[in-house]
């Protein structure tokens, strides 16, 4: 989990490049506040080559490689998560919280979707004794109207 310097919880609403790159230790360069803005930004669960293309936006001059490289740092500190999709290129969420993904089998469009309030993956799944969720990657598949939006994208 995020916090600020105060110890508050931060969310992807109130996250910021600082934040997260305090966060992983690592020195905040402008490729890679411009590589977090993007991430922060998105809301589609975008591929490197996305990011990439909206991070020139913000800094002309960076290169793919650097955004690769920012993006392995950034999910290495499980600041953001690495989805992959059947053979599909891997998205990027900033999202850290525990959720699923439902992708639209169709058009692709991902969404982000949360546990009800007051749930956790272990009330969710039956688990073996002793096993710990530190993290979770799930994603499902279906139809999803146009107008439906993810609680973050509200």
């Amino acid at each position: 989990m995020l916090t600020d310097p105060t110890g508050k919880k931060v969310t992807r609403r109130t996250a910021t490049p600082a934040i997260m790159v305090r966060k992983a230790g690592v020195r905040m360069t402008r490729q890679r506040r411009a590589v977090i803005e993007v991430l922060l930004q998105s809301y589609d669960h975008p591929t490197a080559a996305q990011i990439y293309e909206r991070a020139k936006e913000i800094l002309p001059g960076i290169s793919l490689a650097t955004v690769y490289n920012c993006i392995e740092s950034l999910a290495a500190q499980r600041l953001i998560n690495q989805l992959h999709f059947d053979n599909g290129p891997c998205r990027f969420c900033p999202n850290v919280e525990p959720h699923v993904h439902v992708m639209d089998d169709a058009s692709n469009r991902v969404i982000d979707v949360q546990l009800k309030e007051g749930l956790t993956p272990e009330d969710v799944f039956e688990l073996p004794e002793g096993v710990r969720v530190k993290s979770m990657e799930a994603y499902l598949r279906g139809e999803i109207p146009e107008n439906c939006m993810s609680e973050k994208e509200k």
